[in-house]
């Protein structure tokens, strides 16, 4: 089951994959932010734990035209890969 604050995305080839799940954290007057997860699917059918690339945070509004960019060149909403 997809938590309500988690988004997930996967690249064309079924290989990346970018989960998007907002920072419970306030930072800088309360401006919120997300939490950027990118790893790769591994295995034939993602059978085995995928292999983490990175983590970084950015402002909603950031994530949301970062998300829209990553649509446009042909990544697909996908459920989730991780926990």
């Amino acid at each position: 089951m997809r938590n309500e604050n988690d988004f997930w995305l996967i690249d064309s080839n079924s290989v990346g994959v970018i989960r998007f799940y907002k920072n419970n954290e306030k930072k800088e007057n309360l401006i919120e932010y997300m939490l950027i997860e990118e790893g790769i699917v591994m295995g034939i059918h993602g059978e085995n734990p995928p292999l983490m690339k990175s983590r970084r945070e950015m402002k909603i509004s950031d994530a949301r035209l970062f998300w829209r960019n990553l649509i446009n060149e042909g990544w697909q909403e996908t459920k989730p890969k991780w926990k």
